[in-house]
C-alpha cells in the first residue's frame, strides 16, 4: 500500500468517518422536565447527545458523513486510474 494508493484513501476515509461519527452523530437521547406550581414556569426537553457529548443533530452528521464518502470516492478513483494509467505507460 504505497503512498497513493486507492486503499490508503479509502483507510482514510475510514478513519474521518469514525471521527465524524464519534463527535457528530446523534446517539444518545436525554430529555427532563421541571413542574412548576406555576403552570407558567412548567416546561419539558429533550437532546440527544454524541458519543463525545456534543448536543447534535443528525443534520450535520450526515451532511459530513456523505461529503467524507463522496471525497473518499472521488479520491480512490483518481489514484486507481493514475495507477493504471502509470502500468500501461510502462508497459
Amino acid at each position: 500500500m504505497g503512498a497513493g494508493s486507492p486503499m490508503r484513501a479509502v483507510l482514510w476515509g475510514a478513519a474521518a468517518l469514525l471521527l465524524a461519527t464519534i463527535f457528530l452523530a446523534p446517539i444518545f437521547g436525554f430529555g427532563r422536565c421541571l413542574d412548576s406550581p406555576d403552570p407558567e414556569k412548567s416546561f419539558c426537553e429533550s437532546y440527544t447527545a454524541s458519543y463525545a457529548g456534543l448536543r447534535v443533530d443528525i443534520g450535520p452528521w450526515a451532511v459530513v458523513s456523505a461529503v467524507i464518502v463522496v471525497v473518499t470516492v472521488v479520491v480512490a478513483v483518481r489514484r486507481h486510474r493514475r495507477r493504471r494509467a502509470e502500468r500501461a505507460a510502462s508497459a
